[in-house]
Formats: C-alpha cells, sequence, structure tokens
C-alpha cells in the first residue's frame, strides 16, 4: 500500500469543512494529493490517493468522468451504504469530498475509509484467489461464470487450509452479497471490486467477506447525467434499462435450458436456488429497501439535499428492479416473444473474437442488435410493448 498523508484533523472534525451542497471542502482541511500517497491500483488518471485521519486511514478518489461527460456515481456510494444497512449487509463507509485539483480547479469525489480493522487483517480480491476464468469456458463479454466463481473459490480456500465450517460461511455470505447487489443494480462489481479480510484466529487461517466497498455504478448512476435525464423522460426506456444492467459475475442459459432473456435474471435464480439464499431474499432483500429512507438518511448525513434526478433515478430503478425480482420468486416472469437473444449476443460475441473486434465494440454490436430485436416485441396491433414474461 502506498504511504499515507497525515492530516491534522480526524473525520469528525472534517465536518467544519462541509458546504452548503454537502461536500467536505478537503482542500481547505489541509490536505494534499502527492505521488507518494496514491493508490497503486487502478486508472492512473483519476486522483487515487490515501490520507490517515488522525489514526482513521481513508482512500480519497476523484469522481470518474468518462467522455468529458459527468455522472452521479459518487452519490451512489453514499446510497448503497445506507441501502447495506438496512439489510444488514456489511458496507464501507463514504463521504462527499471535493478538493482544487493540479489546474486549480475544484473536482468532486468521494472518502473511503478503508475495510481494514486491524494490521493484522490482508485484504485479497475474489481475483487474487480464484484467478482468471478459462476463456473458452465464458460465456460473457468481461464478465465471469457466477459458477466458476463459487466452485473455485471453494477450492482454493480447502487449498489453503480454511476449516469447513469456515469456507460455508465464506462461500454463503458471497452468494448474499451478489444477491443484494442484483437488488440495488450494481453492475461493476468484478472479481476484483469483491474482497475477502485474511487473518488468524486463535492461531487459525481466517477468512470473512469484506464489507461492500465500490459501488458507482448501482441504480445506473454512473451513467452520464444527459442519459439519466432522457430516461427519466421515458419510463419504458428506463424499464427496458433496467432490466439490460447486468452483473459482472453472473450465471447463462439459454431459453431452450429454462433461461430468461437477461442473464441477471438466470443469475437471481441460480442463487435462489440453494435454499439458504432463497430463505434470505425472502425475509432480508424482498421489497426491504425503503428508498425514501435511504435518501433521507443520506440527505441528513451530508446537512444537504440530493439532486432531484438522483432521487428520482434511485427510487425508479429500484422499484423496477424489485419489481422483477418478486416476479421471478413468485413464478410470475415468463417470455412472450421467443427469441433466444441471450445465445444471439454469444455468437456475436464469439464472432467478434475470432475477428479481433475490440471489445467495446463487441459491447456495442452486442447493445445495437439487442435493441432491434427488441424492437419485434413493440409491433403490436395496439402498437404498445408488454413487459417479457417467462
Amino acid at each position: 500500500m502506498s504511504i499515507f498523508f497525515n492530516s491534522q484533523y480526524s473525520i469528525e472534525e472534517l465536518e467544519q469543512f462541509r458546504d452548503e451542497n454537502g461536500f467536505i471542502d478537503l482542500t481547505k482541511a489541509g490536505v494534499e494529493f502527492i505521488e507518494g500517497t496514491r493508490e497503486e491500483a487502478g486508472n492512473p488518471s483519476r486522483v487515487k490517493n490515501w490520507v490517515n485521519f488522525q489514526g482513521t486511514k481513508a482512500l480519497i478518489k476523484g469522481e470518474s468522468i468518462r467522455d468529458e461527460e459527468q455522472n452521479y456515481g459518487i452519490y451512489a456510494e453514499l446510497i448503497v451504504e445506507e441501502a447495506a444497512k438496512q439489510v444488514g449487509q456489511k458496507t464501507a463507509h463514504y463521504d462527499l469530498i471535493k478538493f482544487v485539483d493540479e489546474d486549480g480547479e475544484y473536482r468532486l469525489g468521494v472518502l473511503s475509509v478503508s475495510v481494514l480493522e486491524s494490521s493484522k487483517e490482508q485484504l485479497v480480491t475474489l481475483r487474487d484467489i480464484i484467478g482468471d476464468e478459462p476463456e473458452e469456458a465464458s460465456d460473457f463479454i468481461d464478465t465471469t461464470g457466477y459458477e466458476f466463481t463459487v466452485t473455485k473459490l471453494e477450492e482454493e480456500l480447502r487449498k489453503d487450509g480454511y476449516d469447513e465450517q469456515n469456507i460455508a460461511s465464506v462461500i454463503t455470505e458471497y452468494k448474499k452479497r451478489l444477491v443484494f447487489l442484483l437488488a440495488v443494480i450494481e453492475t461493476d462489481q468484478h472479481t476484483e471490486n469483491i474482497a475477502f479480510k485474511q487473518s488468524k484466529v486463535g492461531g487459525k487461517n481466517w477468512i470473512e467477506l469484506s464489507p461492500n466497498y465500490d459501488r458507482e455504478s448501482a441504480f445506473m448512476l454512473d451513467n452520464d447525467i444527459s442519459t439519466i435525464e432522457k430516461l427519466l423522460e421515458d419510463y419504458v426506456g428506463l424499464r427496458e434499462s433496467v432490466d439490460a444492467a447486468h452483473p459482472r459475475i453472473g450465471t447463462l442459459k439459454t431459453i431452450e435450458e429454462g433461461g430468461f432473456e437477461s442473464f441477471w435474471k438466470d443469475t437471481f435464480e441460480a442463487l435462489c436456488e440453494d435454499d439458504e439464499i432463497y430463505d434470505y431474499y425472502e425475509e432480508n432483500i424482498r421489497g426491504a429497501i425503503d428508498i425514501e429512507e435511504v435518501i433521507e438518511r443520506v440527505e441528513q448525513r451530508i446537512r444537504a439535499p440530493l439532486p432531484e434526478d438522483v432521487k428520482l433515478i434511485v427510487k425508479h430503478t429500484y422499484d423496477i428492479r424489485n419489481e422483477q425480482m418478486e416476479k421471478i420468486m413468485d413464478g410470475e416472469m415468463v417470455i412472450e416473444e421467443q427469441v433466444d437473444i441471450s445465445m444471439l449476443l454469444k455468437l456475436i460475441t464469439n464472432q467478434g473474437v475470432a475477428d479481433k473486434i475490440h471489445t467495446s465494440e463487441q459491447v456495442q454490436i452486442g447493445k445495437t442488435m439487442q435493441r432491434d430485436i427488441l424492437l419485434i416485441g413493440q409491433d403490436r396491433e395496439d402498437g404498445t410493448r408488454g413487459d417479457f414474461m417467462r
């Protein structure tokens, strides 16, 4: 890990530097970003520096800006934190910050408190443990197979000498985390964004799932602001976008195999085939997130209102996804249009790989083809399109 910039203030004392929009001004608090404090991993063009706030270590992240378009991802971090607290998921702590960059311009970002509670703990990512899925076994673009992760994780933990009870507990908590991530529509929790804490307990190796972190893609808040504005004006388009918001760890079944047209649904169904995970969903996740309360708690924390579009997109996307998950569990989700989109996209992807087309191009081709196919469902006599049903 990089060295830390030592702040003269504690996390609690930063409150005096919070502005009217809810952002803590780190420049006024005297925080400096130097090369030695930079996080070693990640995008080199994005601010990622470590600061020690009087004993509390935190990572400072500048907001992610793609193609010069801003998004609301920094708000997602705080919103998911409060949602996680409601349903009993361990979560990292976030706060809004701003700072003056090297060009003298103010930039926005978040402060993320380290998930490690002592120097005796070590953080390892899921990818550190299981490695990469063999390319020939993968059905996805830039996504790791859910079944592969579970099987490989159990296998590697057993090799490392963890006892069976510890392994079973870790696997169960991992599955519960994936269900929660589906519920909050987090689309960037790849194998490097899910981690575990290793330590010694009673002289024995111990491992546990780390608190949830890095969730700026949740509730579709990583879309650029202009896209979110358009989606809020087009509810049908918003529903389709939520339906197409897939995880980075998932399972895929063709329609002939009983699968859905959206692989997040196949992933959710596969997770809930485990009775303990099914019960966890029914008791802890199903309709359990009170979005109004979540938003209220975030606003109380930052002492400022969230942007209206942030509140609207979070409310709508959660309601849509929660409704879809409930239909799947109640056996009400069926597919009316027998178009195997998932298999078609797989064929397109394989062809793209063969023709050496870059991943970003594959994704764009896939999205275009999927959109065109979905339009088939709109060509009905009454001019409307119903939801896909299983």
